[in-house]
């Protein structure tokens, strides 16, 4: 059994996985470690990338995560899709999304666009036929407590990396299971959409 837990920020992926593994056995895993240039300077922050930069590191997030899921079972706090959308919206919006916060050098230059993304797009047919082939069941978990106050980005991005995400798995071809309400009853319903698959997988 292998979940990928798809949602935008704060939409409670990590709570969920952290439930899963405790309560299911199903190892938690995510790209390893912080998305930085240098990950041993914790002082640097997503508004210090150039867009250059910021693609290097998608398609670096991208191997780790393939990595981290090197394994017969799991649950993924997040996904290989998950890291081509941040990056894809980050380098449109910027490092902190609507929030009124200082200019960066993240946003990508509307006279760029057109041969930056297509570049940066260049991988992701592999990154389709990896999430075709790693995830048993993809899970979507819509954003459904209000942002903090000193949240890093706003509701308009959230909702876009949901639409992104959404057309993404429409790709797929696969059948995407949206789970809600609280951290009890999300469980509640993987679990049992766990037990359902294992049973239709034992009988074809």
């Amino acid at each position: 059994m292998r979940i990928a837990l798809l949602g935008a920020y704060g939409s409670g992926k990590t709570t969920l996985a952290t439930a899963i593994e405790r309560e299911l056995g199903l190892p938690a895993v995510q790209a390893a470690g912080p998305m930085r240039i240098d990950p041993a300077d914790d002082r640097e922050r997503v508004h210090d990338w150039t867009p250059a930069q910021l693609v290097g590191l998608t398609v670096a997030r991208y191997g780790d995560r393939r990595a981290a899921e090197n394994r017969a079972a799991f649950v993924s706090d997040g996904s290989v899709l998950h890291e081509f959308v941040y990056g894809a919206l980050r380098l449109r919006a910027g490092s902190y999304p609507g929030t009124g916060r200082r200019p960066d050098r993240a946003r990508l230059a509307v006279t760029d666009r057109p041969v930056v993304l297509p570049l940066f797009w260049a991988p992701y047919p592999a990154v389709r036929e990896y999430a075709k082939q790693a995830y048993t069941l993809l899970v979507h978990l819509p954003a459904e407590v209000p942002l903090a106050a000193d949240a890093p980005i706003d509701d308009d991005f959230r909702a876009r990396t949901d639409a992104m995400l959404t057309d993404l798995c429409a790709d797929l071809d696969r059948p995407v299971h949206r789970v809600t309400g609280t951290v009890e009853q999300r469980l509640d319903r993987v679990a049992r959409l766990v037990e359902t698959t294992t049973r239709e997988g034992s009988t074809t």
